[in-house]
């Protein structure tokens, strides 16, 4: 697990950014970021301890979310083609890249969600084809997805912290949602990467939150 260190500085400039908003559970939708074996099972690129740890939190705050009548969106992050559209609207047939073990692609083992990440009925599956699923070339349509769902506040989860996770973050700032940042259902491949981006976060886009916390919002 990681060794949590965010300066009081950083929660105190935040709220005075007005980060610290209401979370309304049933406007609320978790983005799990890209729960994926690659970036959590040993011997994958990614994979390491620190991501396996967060896997229990992770499920807490997605079964609360559900619990209280909001959206579960998880992504899966894809180094594909982007599916592009003919001038009819008809997709694009494409010959599929080659599929290796530690691949993200469909039908790599890297690729699927890790079996311990608790899925259900009425989850979304979003694949992503850039770091964040908000952005407009990450052929997801999520923000419309949100928009149709009433979803105002939205709670990042998952991998890497300072990379996919963070730019979700910062892109769903832009988009005028209430941001809410798992600092212990996120994990990075250290404490420094961690923490460097829980800093920023927590002064400019998002409230940092522990697992703890976020449930708690959400049950009361």
């Amino acid at each position: 697990m990681h060794n949590i260190k965010i300066p009081k500085f950083a929660t105190e400039r935040g709220a005075l950014m007005g980060l610290n908003k209401p979370i309304d559970p049933a406007k609320t939708a978790v983005i799990a970021i890209d729960f994926q074996r690659f970036f959590i099972d040993e011997g994958q690129p990614m994979g390491n301890g620190h991501a396996r740890d967060i896997l229990d939190k992770a499920n807490r705050i997605n079964a609360a979310v559900r619990h209280a009548g909001g959206l579960m969106v998880f992504t899966q992050h894809s180094v594909g083609p982007v599916p592009a559209l003919t001038s009819n609207g008809e997709p694009v047939v494409e010959t599929p890249p080659k599929v290796t073990g530690h691949t993200l692609l469909p039908g790599s083992v890297s690729y699927d969600i890790h079996p311990e990440i608790v899925q259900s009925t009425g989850d979304l599956t979003v694949v992503k084809y850039r770091s964040s699923p908000l952005h407009p070339r990450s052929a997801t349509h999520l923000d419309e997805i949100l928009r149709r769902h009433g979803i105002e506040s939205l709670i990042i989860t998952g991998l890497v912290t300072n990379g996919c996770c963070d730019c979700t973050a910062r892109d769903a700032f832009q988009h005028g949602y209430n941001v809410v940042f798992a600092a212990d259902a996120t994990a990075a491949m250290t404490d420094e990467e961690h923490n460097g981006a829980l800093l920023s976060l927590a002064i400019y886009y998002a409230q940092v939150m522990s697992t703890e916390a976020i449930v708690a919002a959400l049950v009361s």
